[in-house]
């Protein structure tokens, strides 16, 4: 064999094993979805058990009556994505909402940690856009969420956003 021919072949390796390392690093990135489902899912400590319990009943008891389903998912990085793009990719990923409907709505909060600034958002799948739109999500971190949260209220906030959604939707 030449050394062209071995030089190709070991870039060609290269190459694949750099994709491959950033496929296992990105997966890792995102949470993979509960086994078996749940709808709040707090992986940096962020809310009281019986919090996380009495959110979790909320919006089971929701998502049967109606069919819309509400996601909370607590992380503590974003992994350097912006949180609208975080939020919706994990939304995609786990399926938050019923399979032709596209109606779900994920509720991403990354807390704050020593300087790192704390991020909210709220992504709405097609098919609940106009119950909340990107604007009324919006007034809703704005409004109901982020008041709550700089008081150190951060089940009301998070609760109070909730009941929110559940009676535009």
């Amino acid at each position: 064999m030449n050394k062209y021919k071995l030089r190709n072949i070991i870039q060609y390796i290269a190459i694949a094993l750099l994709f491959l390392s950033f496929l296992s690093v990105s997966a890792q990135e995102f949470p993979e979805k509960p086994n078996p489902p749940k709808l709040v899912n707090d992986y940096a400590n962020f809310l009281q058990t019986n919090e996380i319990s009495a959110l979790e009943n909320k919006l089971v008891q929701f998502n049967n009556e109606t069919s819309t389903q509400i996601a909370i998912v607590v992380v503590k990085s974003l992994h350097g994505y912006d949180k609208a793009e975080y939020a919706s990719i994990l939304g995609e990923k786990w399926g938050v909402g019923q399979k032709g409907k596209n109606n779900g709505i994920l509720m991403l909060i990354k807390p704050k940690y020593g300087n790192e600034r704390g991020e909210v958002f709220i992504a709405t799948g097609y098919g609940v856009e106009g119950a909340v739109p990107d604007a009324i999500a919006k007034r809703i971190i704005e409004k109901e969420i982020l008041p709550n949260f700089q008081n150190g209220n951060y089940y009301k906030g998070i609760d109070d956003a909730v009941n929110t959604m559940i009676a535009l939707t």
